[in-house]
């Protein structure tokens, strides 16, 4: 499968406990789930590709449904961190990608065309209203003590949003990366019997931690990429609405 050089990516785990919203995600219709965002999209003829688990899901909306296996052999993981490598192992098999945005699947729509925006070796994330001491997803869940250390001493920053998050294909690769090699070294050492390698059930915490981490001179977020969530801004020049 060939696939377009400017693309939207979201990913839709099934059949598995959602431990932010309480909730089973098992016998969902993702087509219709994802119908909103792949209308908005259609609208600027950009191709969105929805990366699952479920078998024999297809849409009528315009979006691609692939599936994809989940990675089996990290039994600890929540579906949040499954779409972290669901999302790597994909824009590795398409080098032919050159921009991407990736999008949670079901509150994102697209406001206006970014890839003509996007420069290189720039990553552009979303964010949220609150610093990061003042949500509650990071600061109510224990996680590795490098990224409590870090989000302790940095809670003024304003809080990310792996939502929504635009970028070259190399410079996604590059944050995926760094966060798929904090997942294996977790995983490894817990297989080791070393608890304190814990992840938490969502990956808020350690997405802001590699973002301002590694990215911080070279990372946009705000109002052009991503309306005030939650917020009702009609028009707007932010290329993404989240929520």
């Amino acid at each position: 499968m060939k696939v377009e050089k400017n693309v939207v990516i979201s990913e839709f785990i099934v059949n598995m406990y959602d431990p932010h919203y309480g909730q089973d995600n098992s016998n969902v219709d993702i087509p219709e789930r994802t119908r909103t965002q792949a209308e908005s999209l259609t609208r600027f003829r950009v191709p969105y590709y929805v990366l699952t688990n479920a078998e024999g899901q297809e849409a009528e909306t315009g979006a691609h449904i692939i599936h994809m296996d989940l990675f089996n052999h990290y039994p600890d993981l929540t579906l949040y961190f499954h779409r972290i490598l669901m999302a790597f192992e994909f824009l590795q098999k398409h080098p032919e990608i050159e921009k991407a945005a990736l999008t949670d699947a079901g509150d994102v729509t697209m406001a206006n065309y970014p890839f003509d925006k996007v420069e290189e070796g720039t990553l552009y994330m979303g964010d949220e209203s609150f610093y990061i001491f003042a949500t509650p997803v990071i600061t109510w869940h224990k996680d590795l003590q490098r990224i409590e250390d870090f989000i302790r001493e940095n809670g003024l920053l304003p809080t990310l949003n792996l939502g929504v998050m635009v970028g070259t294909r190399a410079v996604l690769l590059e944050f995926l990366g760094i966060m798929v090699n904090i997942i294996t070294e977790a995983q490894l050492k817990l297989s080791q019997g070393d608890d304190s390698y814990r992840l938490s059930d969502v990956e808020m915490a350690i997405s802001n931690y590699v973002a301002y981490k590694y990215f911080g001179d070279r990372l946009v977020h705000g109002r052009e990429v991503t309306t005030v969530m939650d917020g009702y801004q009609e028009p707007s020049s932010a290329w993404f609405k989240h929520k």
